[in-house]
This record gives structure tokens, sequence and C-alpha cells, in this order.
């Protein structure tokens, strides 16, 4: 949950009465199955939820960035915790107790309505998430993910769009639900095509009104990958 301009100040103060926690990227910060030892304010810095099956392969779910906090559905109704949460970037975090984030919200409802409005705006893009997973190709759902960090995690310069929030193509394929061989196919066909350049380890979108523009080529069936 990020809370709107609004309550971000309530929900700030709220948890900077905490301890600070430090976290390096890649480092775990909860993972599946454990009870979480309370409630994950992000005062900066990006963390990664992703789930992971027997054999180790992982889709990633969501990003939370600076004043989000975590796992909600842990507060709200008790659900345990069946995911990963991983430090994307370096992380600083404020940890409270379950009890206190729960009062907090009980006293303050104008928090709690703007956390159920951004909640069911979540639900609504995770059930386009999974439409996606299942209709679309690998291709299109690779650059629905960049045009997705270029929202996000995107910096305009003469180059064009630099995604700043490094995506590497395990993780385009953590994300798309596919393997890290077939990430990089997308990967090159978009590049031959000039739609995606790199930059030492970075990504870079040219022009993203050209990869719109792929896009919906694609998706009306006037273009074909190659």
């Amino acid at each position: 949950m990020v809370a709107s301009d609004t309550q971000k100040s309530r929900v700030r103060d709220f948890f900077s009465k905490y301890t600070p926690l430090s976290y390096k990227k890649g480092e775990m910060i909860l993972r599946a199955e454990d009870p979480p030892y309370g409630v994950y304010y992000i005062e900066n810095g990006v963390v990664r939820q992703y789930a992971m099956n027997g054999s180790g392969e992982t889709l990633i779910l969501q990003l939370y960035r600076t004043g989000a906090f975590f796992p909600m559905t842990w507060v709200v109704n008790d659900t345990p915790n069946r995911y990963f949460f991983e430090a994307a970037t370096s992380v600083s975090i404020r940890r409270a107790p379950k009890e206190d984030v729960r009062r907090f919200l009980d006293g303050h409802p104008e928090v709690l309505r703007d956390f159920t409005k951004r909640l069911l705006a979540g639900v609504s893009g995770l059930w386009s998430r999974v439409g996606e997973l299942v209709l679309e190709s690998a291709y299109t759902k690779t650059i629905l993910l960049l045009l997705y960090y270029a929202s996000k995690f995107g910096v305009k310069g003469r180059r064009g769009m630099t995604l700043d929030l490094l995506l590497t193509h395990r993780e385009i394929a953590a994300w798309i639900g596919t393997t890290r061989e077939t990430a990089s196919l997308q990967v090159e066909a978009l590049k031959k095509k000039k739609l995606l350049k790199t930059h030492g380890r970075q990504l870079i979108i040219p022009s993203l009104p050209a990869l719109e523009k792929e896009l919906a080529s694609v998706r009306t069936g006037h273009q074909h990958p190659s």
C-alpha cells in the first residue's frame, strides 16, 4: 500500500517512532511462510514481492516503493504470508507491531479508506496481469513490462528513456512467467527493431511512442515479433 498525498505525512509520522532497519540490494526482508515480525514501512528504496515454486522458479508480483507498507493482508485479516519480499535496491525500513498498525488504522479511518481504494485498484491490476500472463505472447508481455518500468522508473535523457531500476533478463523472465532464454530472445528482438538498447547494464527505450505503437501493432495482429 502507498498512501495518497493527503495521508502520507500521517503514515510517515506514525512509523517514524519505530526502530529503523537497513537492507542491502538483494537481501531478503521476509520469507514465504515465515511469520512477519511486524509491518514494514519503506522510508526509501524499492522492495520486490515474488512467489517461488518447489523447483525454484520465481514469478515477480509487485514492486513496493517509498511510502508503501506490507504485508497488509496479514494485518487486516491475519492471512499467512506466502510470498518473498526482497530488497530490489538499498532499502531503509521502519517496522511496527501489527497491533499498533491496527490501532492506527482504526483511529484514522481516512487512511484506511485510502488503503481500501488502493487495494481494490491493486486487485483490478492483478486481474489484468493474470489475463496478460495467460493470453499474451512473451514478446507482448515484455513490451508491457518495459512500459510499466518506464512509467515508474524511467528517466528522460538525450538517448531516450533510461530505466533507472536495473531490469535483468532473469528478472524479465520472472515478471512475465517464462525462461531466461525466452526473455533474452524478446529483448534481442526489440533491440533488432531499435525499440530497445543498452548502456552498460541499463536498458534504454529510445522512443516510448514507437514502443507503444509496436504494442498496438502486435495486439491487433498487424505485425508479428521476429
